[in-house]
Order: structure tokens, then sequence, then C-alpha cells
């Protein structure tokens, strides 16, 4: 049974990383929904979990968009910095949130997210702020938001980076997603404290779902540098909305399971 379930768990990091590497994200988006529809963990559990596991999908993913000179050292600094004081309180928000709540919560998230996406794909543009003051007081804003979103949704925050760094910050898609993951390195580990603290990370499935994450990641990172940014960005819409579906789903089950 324990090795069936180490497969499982370490096919599902390989999907994750997968998506990790391809969108510049963590591959939290595959863990919750997975984690819960597939290994049967609770959604707090799944939140979790998967923040723990996301930062090797980062790692690995990061050599990759660096190579390419795809990272924005600076702003992940200052927005991963920020992140990492506010994914706590996110955790223990989530922590306090019903179970259905928490999963149409993070549906409707991801609604908003692809519709953007699909109406108008981010162009590399440039930054809109002048001067250092304006620069900075955006990335610490969109750090602290980060932070929050990761800790509450068990994601490492890339699906607010993506769309931030590309759509205000002007970044091509790739260095917004490489920017994202680099940020994801100090986000989720911050998160995943937090959550342990609650009893809502199951640690025997962390090592075999970062492990899978690791392998998948670089292999998706590397076609992402060579897909043009508008295809990257809509086929990230795509899989969001793909998502939402199967979260929605889900959500009215359970909540019909609680009314029986």
């Amino acid at each position: 049974m324990a090795t069936r379930e180490h497969a499982t768990a370490l096919l599902i990091g390989v999907a994750a990383g997968l998506a990790g590497g391809l969108f510049g994200v963590g591959g939290g988006i595959v863990l919750v929904p997975l984690l819960t529809g597939v290994l049967c963990l609770s959604q707090h559990q799944a939140h979790g979990t998967s923040l723990a596991a996301i930062g090797a999908t980062a790692l690995a993913s990061l050599f990759v968009y660096s190579a390419h000179g795809n990272v924005a050292w600076g702003t992940a600094a200052l927005v991963g910095g920020a992140s990492m004081l506010t994914a706590r309180y996110g955790a223990r928000l989530a922590a306090r949130t019903s179970t259905r709540d928490l999963k149409r919560a993070f549906a409707l998230f991801l609604v908003l997210v692809a519709l953007r996406l699909l109406w108008k794909a981010p162009m590399a543009t440039g930054s809109p702020f002048h001067g250092a003051v304006l620069t900075v007081g955006f990335d610490l804003l969109l750090g602290a938001t980060v932070g929050m979103l990761a800790g509450f949704m068990g994601v490492g925050g890339g699906l607010l980076a993506v769309p931030a760094f590309a759509l205000v910050l002007g970044m091509s898609q790739q260095a917004a997603q490489g920017t994202s993951l680099a940020v994801i390195l100090l986000t989720a580990p911050a998160g995943a404290f937090e959550h342990h603290r609650h009893g809502n990370v199951v640690l025997r499935l962390v090592p075999w779902l970062a492990l899978g994450a690791a392998a998948g990641g670089p292999a998706a990172s590397w076609l992402a540098q060579w897909l043009p940014q508008t295809v990257l960005a809509r086929a990230f819409a795509v899989f969001l909305l793909a998502n939402v579906i199967h979260l929605w789903v889900r959500s009215g089950s359970a909540g019909a399971a609680g009314k029986t």
C-alpha cells in the first residue's frame, strides 16, 4: 500500500513539475486538486502538503530560466522577502476557513486570472514605474499579497505574481515566469511551516512529490523558453479554467455530502 502511495505521489509530483516549469508556478494548481482527488487528503492537508513540496519545482525549473536570462533577481528578492512575512497569516486564515469555502475561493480566483489572460495576453513593454520608490513600493505590496495568497491557497503565489509581472511590470512572459519561480523559493517554505504548525502537512508524501516535481520541472521549463509568450499566457489561462471546473464540482459534492 505504501509503495503504491509513493508511486502515485511521484507521478503527481511530475505533473506538478511539468505545469510549474511551463507556467512559472510552483505547481500547487495541479497538486491541490490531485492530492484531494487521488490521494484523498482533506483540502487543508492538500494546501499544506502542496506548499511543502513545490519548492522543488521552483528550484529545478529556476536553473533553466536563469540560464536563459529570464529572472529579474532584484524584483524577486523584494517580492519574495515581503511574501515570507505574510504567508504565515494566509495559512492561519486557511486553517479557520471551511473546506467548501476554501475550494470555492480558490476556484473563483483562478477564473479571474484566466479571464484576464484570455482577454488580452501580456506583452513585454517594460516597467511603467519611474523611480526607485515607486518600484520598490509596488514590489513590496505585491509580495505581501502573494504571501497571503500562497499561505491561504496552498500555492506558491505564481498565479498572482506571473500576471502581475507581465501585465503591470511589463516583463516578457518568460521573464515573469522565471522571476515568479525565484519568489516561490522564499514564499512556499514560509507558508508550509505555518501549515505544519496546524497539522496540515502530510510529511510522508513530501519527498516523493518533491522528487517528481524536480524531475518534471526542467523539461517543461526548457520548452517554455521557446514558445511564443502569447501561446504561453493563453495556455496558462485554459489550464486554470480546467482546474476551476474540477474544483467547483468537488466542492459541490463535499457540500452535498455534508448535508446528508
